[in-house]
């Protein structure tokens, strides 16, 4: 047999070589995806984070304006108070989240300041553990408390 036969005949690629690229691609692919999860979890808890901030600026540009705090809602339902205070389309319900504006009005006021009589805040009510973990991560200290997925941030107190 010639040279050039023997190169003529060796011109692609084994089964083998084809097969240990697979299992290569496999692997990384393998390593790539949860990793790609995490991240897309992390990106919904900073929108859930930005989202708070909005109602936060909203709430305290109405009190601002009218020297009184937005009444009470329930989860989801935006304020009707704060509608004109948000951008256009914003909403109290996300992508796996709901937002629910608090009042709690205090009867005694605060053990250590007796003083305050209203505290208000925003609660994050996530349907999913991991969204609901990366929340509370990433707000961290400014969490006021939190039970199972319902995650609550204080705005001010009077």
């Amino acid at each position: 047999m010639t040279e050039r036969a023997r190169t003529a005949r060796r011109s692609g690629f084994t089964l083998i070589e084809l097969l240990v690229v697979v299992a290569i691609v496999g692997i990384l692919t393998g390593l790539a995806i949860p990793n790609m999860r995490t991240v897309v979890v992390r990106a919904r808890a900073a929108d859930v984070a930005a989202d708070l901030d909005v109602v936060r600026v909203a709430t305290l540009q109405y009190n601002a304006d009218a020297h009184v705090w937005p009444a009470e809602s329930s989860a989801g339902v935006t304020p009707a108070e704060l509608v004109d205070y948000l951008p256009a389309g914003f909403s109290f319900q996300g992508d796996g989240y709901q937002l629910d504006f608090e009042r709690w009005n205090l009867p005694s006021g605060l053990p250590g300041d007796p003083d305050t009589r209203t505290l208000i805040g925003v609660s994050v009510i996530t349907e999913a553990d991991d969204l609901g973990n990366a929340v509370a991560q990433l707000l961290g200290g400014s969490i006021l408390f939190s039970a199972g997925n319902t995650h609550t941030v204080l705005i001010d107190r009077m």
